[in-house]
């Protein structure tokens, strides 16, 4: 059996993997969805960013791993105005919830009115007979919280029905996954902020511009360290620098990053 210390390791060694972006759905994927349902042994994993529009809830990225394309539409068009999740963006979040074990698609720290209870309750049994059991969601661990932006980020991974449940060991895995990847988009957020009142320019050191510049440009690597005289090596370990700093993955964000800089 683990032992705690070697859970802690376990937890460690998964949190210095994960990249959290939510500039390209795929950068959810493979720096988050995949590891963390890995680490939980879950079969399926899901993702929403729901964010709320002139008092309308709307999805902002709806994806997943082991998902079926047709569920993730299925969802879209017809179960969105089901999922338990919307109602949470009424209310204010300072740290992540949890999905309620009752199974009624009640949320942890929810204190709900018994009308309340039984509307939400019955809307809950249709999204699950109609959209979630279909589609091999049985067993559950789930997850949310607030970014700095206001919007909720909701996290889920599920086993079919011949699968075991998930354990103990699972959930207690998740709200370590959970509190760090909240305490992240937060500090995340607080950075940004940071970042655009500041001016890329004086996040960024000078050789770092001088580097970003000429990536701007549209060259490659290579061609970069030939322009600046320096190795190619140098050259990734600057932009893996500027990226960090500046909270971006894409060079094509960073010729926008340099543009809106100049303006300032």
């Amino acid at each position: 059996m683990t032992s705690v210390v070697e859970e802690l390791e376990n937890v460690a060694e998964l949190c210095a993997r994960i990249r959290f972006s939510l500039d390209d759905e795929r950068d959810v994927v493979s720096g988050m969805l995949e590891p963390v349902a890995a680490f939980l042994r879950a079969e399926s994993a899901s993702f929403r960013a729901l964010s709320l529009r002139d008092g309308i809830v709307a999805p902002d990225v709806v994806t997943g791993v082991g998902i079926p394309a047709s569920a993730d539409d299925a969802y879209l068009s017809r179960y969105f105005e089901l999922d338990p999740a919307r109602r949470l963006l009424q209310r204010r979040l300072t740290r992540p919830l949890f999905a309620h074990p009752t199974g009624n698609g009640e949320w942890s720290a929810e204190h709900l009115a018994a009308d309340q209870r039984r509307r939400y309750r019955a809307e809950f049994l249709k999204y699950r007979d109609e959209f979630l059991l279909p589609n091999g969601f049985f067993h559950h661990v789930g997850f949310c919280f607030q970014d700095p932006r206001g919007r909720t980020l909701l996290f889920d991974f599920h086993r079919p029905a011949q699968a075991p449940s998930f354990g103990k060991l699972e959930l207690a895995r998740a709200r370590l996954v959970a509190m760090y990847l909240c305490a992240g988009r937060r500090l995340c957020g607080e950075q940004r902020v940071r970042t655009d009142s500041a001016g890329v320019r004086e996040i960024l050191s000078d050789r770092e511009v001088e580097v970003a510049e000429v990536v701007a440009q549209g060259l490659s690597n290579k061609e970069v360290a030939a322009r600046l005289g320096i190795s190619v090596r140098t050259v990734e370990n600057h932009l893996r620098s500027i990226f960090a700093k500046l909270h971006i993955t894409k060079r094509t964000r960073l010729a926008a990053e340099l543009h809106t800089g100049r303006r300032r």
